[in-house]
């Protein structure tokens, strides 16, 4: 009932202590965060309260306080026992400063001093709230039914962040995106549920696709796994997990069948856990694991990576990531910079820990604060950018600018390398697109430059060879006249009076220097020409928002070119990176300028 005082309300989630519904109590305690567990004084100590006590130390609720019952029953010697027995059970647990209270339901002995200790401890937990403010919401569901002139509604926890009525959510088991129609909390109706808090929630969506152990989430924040890198923690030290088994594991209120690998056979402290079916899960989830019959618990752990690599994922790089990952989010960060060279996925980071944009706006300005130097690298237009430590950039930096300047010295007539080539050239091992990334940040600094495709150091000149003269004076005039349907190579040789081999030699020489592209066997564009075309496929793109690209004929109505040129163009876009092919449409995969240049 509310405390009168603080009109505060504390909800009990019982669950079953029979050992042939331990199942159901594994589903109940998923998302508690405070522990009541009750023990007879005449029965003592049960196997179901050794196997309780088990599974709350190893899903970390480590809040508890102890019930001793019927004490009416016993005498005080009896009462005595059955406390120090306890104690003693709980000292090499998680539990081990669990207060005990002896009551009495008969008498209402000892009933008081347990009432004031929850009205206390819940003006503490009040203080930890804040925490859960940090992560978006997730409301696990254990029971769902339709009420008739309501509709469907669905009970559970959330665990995490504010649910308000209006809020869009996604149904993980269904995919479906509804909106919260209503909120309950016990009999009253209210306008928002917080972190920790039981509710009822009424939701457009068909009651018989929903299950206990579904969830309901903020969309952008849905995703489901197969696999998943956890820290786990047996009860019997000896045990060895066995790759063929197939164990149950017990995540929120789901129960899945699944196989467990260690990947850390030094230490045995990690574990890669697969399932066939989809899992929701994100970093710190706890969970159960019992045998292949489920009739005994042998041990449980916490999430610690739902992006599981496809290769090396017993390396010592891929532990060193997962010990880093071990920690509170700042501190992660931290540890995650300092061993990731090819840069962190702040992406990846926020979605595993399933973080509100505030709050890792707070972790990363905490970094800046504390000296924690890092740069933003934008890989892709539609993500976070990726972190890149300043020491791990500057040594590539320095790295790129001095095989440039053995570039130039050695092609001293030649206009810049590709972005290929130097990539090659330094031997750079991560992905293209970080390597892109780090390559745009260095021409913003102004200690790189970019001519067409091709990469030069700001104060490079170059000497005009015979062939870049002849461009300029009777084919460059041409080209831009032309515009955007520049003369095949066989037209601009009749147009120019040069022999089709001598022009075909021109054209590679100047596609070299980067002042011309080659977007067809027989089709040379002017770099500034193709960023035109660049910038009007992003321009299709934003009129086009419901398709999140364009077709060919699209782009042929607004550029007033063929179909066949079109096609070739476009063709050209895929191979480059700017555009990438999906059926009849194409989707701008980056921004022009950080593929073209004039």
């Amino acid at each position: 009932e509310p405390d009168a005082a603080t009109e505060n309300i504390i909800g009990f989630v019982d669950v079953p202590g029979h050992a042939d519904f331990i199942n159901n109590m594994l589903a109940g305690i998923g998302t508690v965060d405070y522990a009541l567990l009750v023990i007879a004084a005449d029965d003592g100590i049960m196997p179901q309260t050794r196997e309780h006590l088990s599974i709350l130390d190893l899903l970390g609720i480590s809040k508890a306080v102890i019930a001793l019952t019927k004490i009416d029953t016993c005498n005080a010697e009896r009462i005595n026992t059955v406390s120090d027995e306890i104690a003693q059970l709980l000292s090499s647990t998680c539990l081990n400063t669990a207060p005990i209270f002896p009551v009495s339901s008969l008498s209402g002995d000892g009933f008081d001093a347990l009432i004031e200790f929850l009205q206390n401890t819940l003006q503490e937990k009040k203080s930890d709230e804040a925490l859960q403010q940090t992560h978006k919401p997730r409301f696990l569901i254990d029971r769902s039914f339709s009420v008739k002139g309501i509709g469907t509604v669905v009970t559970g926890s959330l665990r995490s962040g504010v649910l308000r009525v209006g809020d869009t959510i996604l149904h993980t088991g269904t995919g479906v995106e509804a909106k919260i129609r209503g909120l309950r909390l016990d009999r009253t109706i209210i306008e928002q549920v917080h972190a920790g808090q039981r509710a009822a929630v009424n939701i457009v969506i068909d009651q018989n696709s929903i299950s206990r152990g579904d969830w309901l989430l903020a969309p952008e924040q849905y995703i489901s796994v197969q696999r998943f890198d956890a820290k786990i923690r047996f009860i019997n030290p000896d045990f060895k997990i066995r790759n063929s088994a197939q164990y149950h594991l017990y995540i929120g209120a789901a129960h899945h069948i699944v196989s467990i690998r260690c990947i850390d056979t030094k230490a045995q402290t990690f574990f890669q856990v697969a399932s066939h079916q989809p899992i929701i899960a994100y970093h710190g989830d706890r969970f159960i694991i019992r045998d292949p019959s489920s009739q005994l618990t042998l041990g449980g752990g916490k999430v610690i990576d739902i992006f599981v690599p496809r290769r090396k994922r017993c390396s010592d790089e891929r532990l060193n990531l997962l010990r880093a990952q071990d920690n509170r989010h700042t501190q992660a960060l931290v540890d995650l910079l300092n061993i990731s060279p090819m840069g962190l996925n702040l992406g990846q980071f926020s979605l595993n820990r399933n973080l509100t944009n505030e709050a890792l706006d707070n972790v990363l300005e905490h970094l800046s604060k504390n000296e924690h130097f890092f740069i933003n690298l934008q890989l892709d237009n539609k993500q976070l950018p990726s972190l890149l430590k300043l020491d791990f950039y500057v040594q590539y930096k320095e790295i790129i600018l001095a095989e440039l300047v053995l570039f130039h010295n050695d092609y001293s007539s030649k206009q810049g390398i590709s972005e290929t080539a130097i990539s090659k050239a330094v031997d750079f091992a991560g992905s293209h697109l970080l390597f892109h990334a780090i390559l745009e940040n260095l021409i913003q600094e102004g200690v790189l430059s970019k001519t067409g495709t091709l990469l030069h150091l700001p104060n490079h000149e170059i000497e005009l060879s015979k062939e870049e003269k002849e461009f300029l004076a009777t084919i460059r005039p041409l080209l831009v006249k032309a515009g955007k349907i520049p003369p095949r190579t066989r037209e601009l040789a009749d147009l120019t009076g040069i022999s089709l081999k001598a022009l075909e030699q021109i054209l590679k020489e100047i596609t070299t220097s980067g002042s011309l592209i080659k977007v067809a066997k027989n089709r040379y564009f002017l770099p500034e020409t193709i960023m035109e075309l660049a910038e009007l496929s992003e321009q299709l793109v934003s009129e086009n928002l419901d398709e999140e690209g364009f077709s060919v004929i699209q782009f042929r109505d607004a550029s007033k070119i063929g179909r066949n040129l079109c096609i070739e163009i476009l063709e050209y876009f895929d191979r480059v990176g700017f555009t990438r092919r999906d059926g009849n449409m194409r989707h701008v995969r980056t921004e022009t300028k950080n593929v073209f240049s004039k």
